[in-house]
């Protein structure tokens, strides 16, 4: 890669890597967050508000500094609390979720099957949350909403050797809300889960028909037996046994795909990119992934720390060895871009839409 060496291309991926560096910081701050459930109580925050005279929200917004040691009479950190936490934490509205078609109907026991066990899991008072996909601004700053309840929240999981596989919390209801909106006609979904996309699919009108693709047998079983029987619409569900990816050598004969086959975007980003190099095997299917916006997320972060590296000067030694998924992103962006030439922050631009960054690692 050649970066033309002007004084504002220098100035915006310098400005790029600050922002970049503090996505990156605070979505490892927000991960040890969501681990933590003893940063407050309510009692406490009750007293706190009182004692003050600020909302209980105002004082859970200030336990959450205080637990990632921010102090808010810094002015850089004031400016990083009010583009990154005070926008992205919010009281979310538990009814929305209790009165989820799929929350509502499916109703469950402790149940165990092989290395697979249906509970019940939940969320405490005020404990956080991750609520929606990524967000990226025109600034590049990434905002993930994140939010609490006031009481307890409980939900259906599905663990696998006590490890969460899949559960139907206010995150998956919302980022696969997307997916939702556009399904229509024969669809496929890849993955069963717990069948939570199936079930909600089903409900509508558009969907002719849900034909799920799951290769894990005892998955397969568990629904079948505990959580299938309370389904609307049963007559549009069909499952297939079979690895996901046997569908994507022929074209795909339904309308629309959906693909949930991951935990986490980064133990899902080669199953997408492989996926999305495959869609064009099947131009008349629309496909749809859960994280989608997640998933492009990294690949920008990825390219944003590849343009510095380049305008520091890192030659080939510096990309023949990865330790980890994201080096390899940013390995491979090195070597799929060697011949590219940047003349302006515009191009610079340009390359960081989803679309550019898609086409230029497949």
């Amino acid at each position: 890669m050649k970066i033309k060496n002007t004084d504002s291309i220098k100035t915006f991926i310098t400005e790029l890597t600050d922002t970049n560096d503090l996505n990156i910081s605070m979505s490892e701050m927000f991960l040890s967050l969501f681990s933590n459930h003893e940063i407050t109580s309510e009692e406490e925050l009750k007293v706190l508000a009182k004692r003050s005279n600020q909302s209980i929200h105002e004082v859970y917004l200030q336990k959450i500094c205080d637990y990632w040691e921010i102090d808010l009479d810094d002015e850089e950190n004031l400016t990083l609390y009010k583009s990154y936490i005070e926008p992205n934490i919010i009281k979310a509205d538990i009814n929305k979720y209790k009165n989820n078609s799929y929350y509502k109907s499916i109703k469950i026991t402790d149940k165990k099957l092989g290395n697979f066990r249906l509970i019940y899991d939940h969320y405490k008072p005020y404990e956080i949350f991750p609520l929606k996909d990524i967000e990226v601004d025109k600034n590049y700053v990434e905002h993930t909403e994140v939010g609490y309840f006031e009481e307890e929240f409980p939900f259906v999981a599905l663990n696998e050797n006590n490890v969460t596989w899949m559960s139907v919390t206010p995150n998956e209801i919302e980022t696969m809300e997307e997916g939702f909106s556009k399904a229509h006609g024969d669809i496929i979904v890849f993955g069963l889960g717990i069948g939570y996309f199936a079930y909600m699919a089903a409900l509508k009108n558009e969907v002719k028909s849900v034909t799920i693709v799951e290769k894990d047998g005892q998955i397969i079983d568990l629904f079948e037996k505990f959580i299938f029987p309370s389904f609307t619409n049963k007559e549009k569900i069909k499952i297939i046994k079979d690895d996901a990816f046997n569908y994507l050598s022929s074209p795909l004969k339904y309308d629309f795909a959906f693909v949930d086959l991951w935990h986490s975007q980064e133990d899902g980003l080669d199953i997408f990119l492989r996926f999305k190099a495959n869609e064009k095997l099947s131009p008349n299917c629309e496909f749809s992934y859960w994280l989608n916006k997640s998933f492009y997320a990294l690949l920008r972060r990825a390219f944003i720390i590849l343009l510095f590296e380049q305008l520091e000067g890192y030659k080939d030694s510096n990309y023949k060895n990865s330790e980890t998924i994201f080096d390899r992103l940013i390995n491979d962006y090195y070597f799929k871009t060697k011949n590219l030439v940047i003349n302006s922050v515009e191009e610079i631009r340009d390359l960081l839409t989803d679309e550019k960054l898609l086409e230029i690692i497949l």
